[in-house]
């Protein structure tokens, strides 16, 4: 079978309860808007979602509904509550430990690797470019991937060949796993500026290739949505912030907006616009 696809999008999801079919409603605007530009998406596109969300969900689910038995089953604002237990405790357990053995933290990684894998397989060659497309939680998901990909001590990493969890990567793969093909990085809900904001000294990835291009998306009503720039002369170097207004008349002067980029016109068609330069450059 001759493999025509020349590009691969993955998308990753951010915190909370997530199904697996976090990404279709946003893959499937692409594809309407694409197919006007007389992009052949089923031919050229290849997309793949990063859903690493039941590492965790199964052990939230039994928290839950242990908090429905008395006395627990007296508390108010048990939705608000549903929604913290996930939302915060998604990045508590991402971050605790993670050099140990089989950690949260290196399980959400491999779930990165077996996606990016599956992609490769989908594509011409591993030098087919990429597009990453993650929102809240998963921008420091990915961003924490590519960093420890980047480091020179692998130590206690997937990358560690001395480790139970190394990823034993072949020859042909390491730099499309290590995402050097990645053309650009759309981050939305971004909130890396909570999980650095302790440190003295605050550092990004470094660029994978010269023509990769990183655009963050914020709502200033949404108060788990960051711009990076200001982080560090890292971060004003390598990212681009846009501020955007999500949601409708309902959410959009709310925190609700958060949940709101993946359906918004002024996140997907810079979207669209980069799908179509890579194609036509290719």
């Amino acid at each position: 079978m001759i493999k025509t696809k020349k590009l691969g999008i993955l998308t990753i999801h951010g915190m909370g309860e997530t199904e697996s079919t976090f990404s279709c409603e946003l893959e499937n605007l692409l594809k309407i808007r694409l197919k006007k530009l007389s992009v052949d998406v089923e031919k050229e596109i290849h997309f793949e979602s990063i859903y690493y969300q039941p590492v965790l969900q199964d052990n939230q689910y039994n928290i839950w509904n242990k908090m429905q038995c008395e006395p627990s089953e007296k508390l108010r604002w048990l939705q608000l509550r549903k929604f913290f237990l996930f939302a915060f405790s998604d990045a508590v357990s991402l971050e605790h430990k993670p050099k140990e053995e089989n950690s949260v933290y290196k399980q959400t990684q491999k779930i990165i690797v077996e996606s990016l894998r599956s992609t490769k397989n989908n594509l011409q060659n591993s030098q087919c470019p990429l597009i990453v497309i993650a929102q809240s939680l998963g921008c420091q998901v990915i961003s924490n991937y590519i960093w420890d990909s980047q480091k020179e001590d692998k130590d206690e990493t997937i990358w560690d060949e001395n480790s139970s969890d190394y990823i034993n990567p072949h020859d042909d793969e390491i730099d499309f796993l290590k995402l050097k093909t990645m053309k650009f990085l759309f981050t939305s809900g971004c909130n890396i500026p909570i999980f650095v904001a302790g440190f003295d000294s605050i550092q990004a990835f470094k660029k994978p290739n010269s023509e990769f291009q990183w655009k963050n998306y914020y709502d200033k009503d949404d108060c788990l949505g960051w711009p990076l720039q200001p982080l560090s002369e890292d971060y004003n170097k390598l990212v681009e912030d846009f501020e955007i207004d999500t949601g409708n008349v309902f959410s959009s002067w709310t925190p609700l907006s958060h949940g709101q980029y993946w359906t918004d016109r002024d996140f997907v068609n810079p979207i669209v616009d980069a799908i179509n330069e890579i194609l036509k450059s290719s």
